[in-house]
């Protein structure tokens, strides 16, 4: 199987998540109704993983509300104690962004300068996230069976969405006996046109909060009335408060850059925060007697996701104190802004980051140089499931080695051809190394 054209036969695949989610109580994320769209990118990569060797099985991961099922999909080769993790997940964004459904699923051969030299590329909705890495999973073990250990591939279902597909492969039996996992996601961190040469050691986490801000209500005639409170006007000076305080907040993290054998240089990443959506109010002659605005964050592992609920509370907490934020009062009783963390039926993601002398990451820097050379460690900006397993199982290492690509979650998405082989390659070598790899790690 030529890694290119599995590639390219799975862009032609429509897995765009829908992003649709049925919400018959907000207030129970569990019983929330996704729905999904890789039953036929499934049915492909489980042929080609039966035709390669592999016992193949599939997980639950939810039901839709016409009961239509979705699946991860499980395969492993080898025997053992022990075994090595291949993860990538089979959903892509939705194809917005492109001129049509037909050309964002029509992959197209393309050219581009990077660093200085004309590349070959694949243009296509899914090249880069993360169908060069599902290619590259199909491919790189065909005629390969571990001795010793276990060579285990999980494909999973709604990555882009709420990561649903890992959360129920991170708490499952299926992990019991990982004892590392490598991802080909996106290299989209500071070293991200080094491609496959670069090993990702974590990526930041992601959190949403929703403030809720009420108001007293009141005929709109009244409007300057000193009593009412319109929640419309103190969300604005919520809003400003936040811009003013994502200007001053500091979170940077330092990481190893490590080009080479250089292990002096180091790359920064820094995390951030926007107000993302603003509600308030009904458009009717009434004063806003409500809103709500959602702050998204993505922060460095300098934080965590309490840190950052403590910090909005302490925010609004100064604003009420210097009179900034006007007292609600309804029928003689206080009602406070709050400020809590965006339901969701999969928890927010913290950030992780792996040492670069850990012993797992020490061994992919080494197979990684010996297959293709070794041009540096990265951490990604984004989060992925990668985040959910170190939530879950963090025992066990996690990396990143993905291909050179760019323009994820856009239009004109693209693939570097040759990293993809080149991705292929590091693959081969690592299971090959792995039957070396010390039990007691």
């Amino acid at each position: 199987m030529d890694v290119i054209t599995i590639l390219e036969e799975l862009i032609r695949i429509d897995s765009c998540n829908p992003f649709i989610c049925h919400k018959t109580d907000p207030s129970k994320p569990e019983t929330w109704k996704l729905e999904g769209n890789e039953t036929a990118i499934t049915a492909y990569i489980e042929r080609k993983l039966n035709a390669a060797g592999f016992q193949v099985s599939r997980q639950l991961v939810h039901t839709d509300r016409q009961g239509r099922s979705f699946y991860n999909l499980l395969a492993e080769k080898g025997v053992g104690g022990r075994s090595l993790l291949f993860y990538g997940h089979m959903d892509t964004v939705t194809v917005r962004p492109w001129l049509s459904r037909e050309i964002a699923l029509t992959p197209v051969r393309g050219t581009r300068t990077i660093n200085g030299r004309r590349i070959e590329t694949i243009i296509g909705l899914g090249s880069n996230d993360m169908k060069a890495g599902l290619a590259a999973m199909i491919t790189a073990f065909e005629s390969f069976t571990p001795r010793d250990y276990k060579l285990k591939l999980a494909f999973g279902a709604d990555e882009e969405f709420y990561s649903m597909g890992g959360n129920v492969l991170a708490k499952s039996s299926f992990m019991d006996d990982v004892a590392a996992v490598i991802v080909p996601e996106i290299a989209d961190g500071p070293n991200a046109l080094e491609g496959p040469r670069t090993v990702a050691l974590g990526r930041l986490g992601r959190c949403e909060f929703n403030i809720r801000v009420p108001g007293t209500g009141g005929h709109g005639a009244q409007a300057g009335n000193t009593e009412y409170v319109n929640a419309a006007v103190e969300c604005a000076k919520i809003v400003k408060r936040i811009e003013e305080l994502r200007k001053s907040h500091q979170d940077k993290f330092i990481f190893a850059h490590c080009r080479g054998q250089d292990a002096q240089q180091k790359s920064h990443l820094a995390g951030s925060f926007y107000v993302n959506r603003l509600e308030a109010g009904d458009g009717t002659i009434s004063i806003p007697s409500e809103g709500e605005l959602s702050v998204s964050v993505s922060f460095t592992p300098n934080f965590r996701i309490h840190h950052l609920e403590q910090m909005l509370q302490r925010l609004i907490a100064d604003m009420y104190a210097t009179d900034e934020l006007k007292k609600t009062m309804v029928s003689g009783q206080f009602q406070p802004v709050q400020v809590a963390l965006r339901p969701r039926p999969t928890p927010h993601s913290e950030a992780y980051c792996l040492p670069e002398d850990h012993v797992f990451a020490r061994f992919v820097r080494q197979s990684v140089d010996q297959a293709i050379g070794f041009r540096g460690f990265n951490m990604g900006y984004s989060v992925a499931d990668e985040n959910v397993f170190q939530r879950v199982r963090k025992e066990i290492p996690v990396l990143d080695i993905g291909p050179l690509g760019e323009l994820c979650h856009r239009a004109d998405e693209w693939v570097g051809v040759e990293s993809v082989y080149e991705l292929e390659k590091v693959f081969k070598k690592l299971v090959e190394d792995f039957q070396e790899y010390p039990d007691d790690n």
